[in-house]
């Protein structure tokens, strides 16, 4: 077990990771230090995952190259506690839900640029089109995560980083795959790293005939996405680091809509309909890093766009949101037992849509916030953080978290976390104004509001094996949603508690020589202050992957996905029901032609299951993908 003595040296590589994208780390003698699995988001610096008390999943591109998954939000689903839904094939709207709340529950960052929408009627992420090409390493942390990373954080955070120089000199590789539905994805991506500069660029393609968005339909709903994503990192001096992060993407997407089918003048039934977006996403970030003494600072700026342009039954509409953000943080290692962070935000949203009184909104959140991380004796670690925000429409707000890790035994911990969140109105909430639909934001929102609780067990096996277990509960005051007091013409905050609760186990294990296993499975209950159940929530999640060495230059995976106790609304009534259960099953295998070139070849549905995850919505049958790959 290290001490925290060493984490300045881990903080310097691993908090300029969250931009940049590495994650290695040396002590200030250039010895190596041995550490667990490291996690960036739990405690805002590098940090052992078995000494944070809170519930984080870490994958690295080893394991997204071996899952082969094109879209970001199919191989989350596989994660503990993370569920999908999905209105169709790539380029549909595709929304995560952490521990049974939803996209709006959900703090999303790409390279510590914010990417939720601050457009849409809330702010969240669709992940309907976000590739895993120039991903190099994912953290989920789950629970209210407010007291660190501010509003929104109520179900969890989402970071991402992108891929970055992690091997000294000039390094590139090229990714060609084609597939069913006329689909072919490109994909490119050069690195460079010596002393002093690190940089990555990467850039992608992907283009697809598609299926109907609508079950029933006829016509294929095609989508095509570019993207481009570049990092650097550039040591001035022994004390002075600099760098910066930026993305682009260009996406178009067809999908269906609704029709007046009873002359009322509303449209009530999902049907084929040409429709199209086109979406443009823009990240900027730059950073500084100063190391004074014992204490690390990072200083950051960033922006953000999501423009969309829609043309549908409706006539064409366009949205875009932006956001403005201001970061400074701190992190000083005071001793072996002590480590203090502390810092402070300030994050302006404004959309600008023809639903905005004017043509536009904006709100302004400043942020102050602390972290106190002590080690009492050798096995214990007790973490405490404060925060408090100032939000421009309704004021301030304080939120915290409590967490414990204790090393019970030879491989055992147990820990716990207690934490309380909120989530801000967004935009269209509060100011929304739709003449047509008779519908009106409320500026008189509060905040929702959370206390968020899980207690856990994790053993590592002597044999390599592990076993995770988390129990866990939300409670979300103050919902926010449409008030049937005004017959539905706007929105108000809900009396009571909407509460998720349930548990999640993660487990690996190594069956052979050549075989592994590793399972994820969540049971979530989670319902509405009247006792109905939240919709788009599987009460049972489980993922199985079978990864095989079949020979010294083939390897596979095998992977299984089941959903049960769904229940979802109708998409033409709206009305609740329950949605059949569906049990998935994948493979990708992978031949390495020679030392920097290989094939690939994935399946995805091989029992061709006629399924829906959204009810009324297309998913894809059968299909099947044969790439190459070429590292020089």
């Amino acid at each position: 077990m290290f001490h925290r003595v060493s984490h300045l040296a881990v903080i310097t590589a691993l908090t300029a990771a969250g931009a940049t994208g590495s994650a290695c780390a040396q002590a200030q003698n250039d010895a190596p230090i041995e550490l667990g699995t490291i996690t960036l988001s739990a405690l805002r610096y590098g940090a052992d995952i078995a000494r944070t008390g809170v519930s984080v999943s870490v994958v690295d591109r080893a394991e997204l190259d071996k899952s082969a998954d094109l879209r970001l939000a199919d191989f989350l689903g596989t994660l503990p506690g993370v569920s999908v839904i999905s209105q169709g094939g790539f380029g549909a709207n595709t929304a995560l839900r952490i521990r049974g709340f939803d996209g709006r529950h959900i703090a999303v960052y790409i390279d510590g640029i914010r990417i939720d929408d601050p457009s849409g009627v809330q702010v969240s992420t669709d992940f309907g089109a976000l590739m895993t090409d120039d991903i190099a390493r994912i953290e989920v942390l789950r629970g209210s995560q407010s007291a660190l990373w501010g509003g929104s954080a109520v179900a969890g955070v989402i970071n991402i980083s992108t891929l970055s120089g992690a091997e000294p000199g000039l390094h590139q590789k090229v990714r060609i795959e084609g597939g069913s539905h006329n689909s072919a994805r490109l994909a490119w991506g050069l690195t460079q790293k010596d002393d002093q500069l690190e940089l990555a660029l990467n850039a992608s393609h992907f283009r697809t005939d598609g299926i109907s968005a609508f079950a029933g339909g006829t016509e294929a709903d095609g989508a095509e996405a570019s993207r481009l994503s570049f990092s650097a990192r550039y040591r001035v001096s022994d004390l002075v680091t600099l760098g910066g992060a930026a993305f682009w993407q260009k996406t178009r997407s067809d999908y269906d809509g609704y029709i007046d089918t009873n002359g009322d003048g509303y449209t009530d039934t999902f049907t084929d309909l040409p429709n199209e977006m086109r979406r443009q996403d823009l990240g900027l970030r730059l950073f500084a890093e100063l190391e004074t003494g014992n204490t690390l600072h990072v200083l950051g700026i960033g922006f953000s766009r999501n423009k969309r342009d829609m043309d549908d039954e409706n006539g064409k509409s366009a949205f875009t949101g932006e956001r403005l953000t201001l970061d400074w943080q701190a992190t000083s290692t005071l001793s072996d037992q002590i480590t203090l962070s502390y810092g402070a935000d300030f994050n302006r949203e404004e959309a600008k849509t023809s639903a905005m009184p004017g043509g536009s909104g904006d709100t302004d959140t400043k942020g102050v916030w602390g972290q106190l991380a002590w080690s009492p004796r050798e096995g214990l670690d007790v973490t405490a953080a404060l925060r408090y925000d100032d939000h421009s429409a309704f004021g301030g707000f304080g939120t915290g978290r409590l967490s414990f890790a204790l090393a019970a035994a030879e491989g055992l911990t147990l820990r716990g976390a207690v934490a309380r969140g909120f989530r801000a109105p967004s935009l269209d909430e509060l100011y929304g104004d739709y003449p047509g639909l008779f519908f009106t934001g409320n500026p008189d929102l509060d905040p929702e509001t959370s206390v968020s609780y899980e207690l856990g067990a994790d053993y590592a096996f002597g044999t390599g094996a592990s076993l995770s277990f988390t129990a866990f509960r939300i409670e979300v005051e103050d919902r926010i949603a449409a008030d049937p007091a005004t017959f539905w013409s706007t929105l108000g905050n809900l009396a009571g508690s909407s509460v998720s609760k349930g548990v999640e186990l993660a487990a690996k294990t190594r069956l052979s020589d050549t075989l592994s296993l590793t399972l994820a499975y969540t049971y979530t209950d989670a319902h509405d202050p009247n006792g109905a159940r939240l919709t788009a929530v599987p009460r049972h999640n489980l993922a199985l992957a079978l990864d095989a060495e079949i020979s010294e230059r083939v390897s596979a995976r095998f992977t299984l996905s089941h959903l049960a106790g769904r229940r979802d609304r109708h998409v033409n009534s709206f009305a609740a029901l329950d949605m059949p259960d569906v049990t998935l099953l994948d493979a990708a295998f992978s031949y390495q032609i020679s030392d920097s070139i290989g094939a690939t070849l994935r399946i995805e549905n091989l029992a061709d299951e006629h399924w829906q995850s959204s009810h009324g919505y297309g998913t894809p049958g059968r299909t099947a993908w044969l790439g190459l790959q070429a590292r020089f």
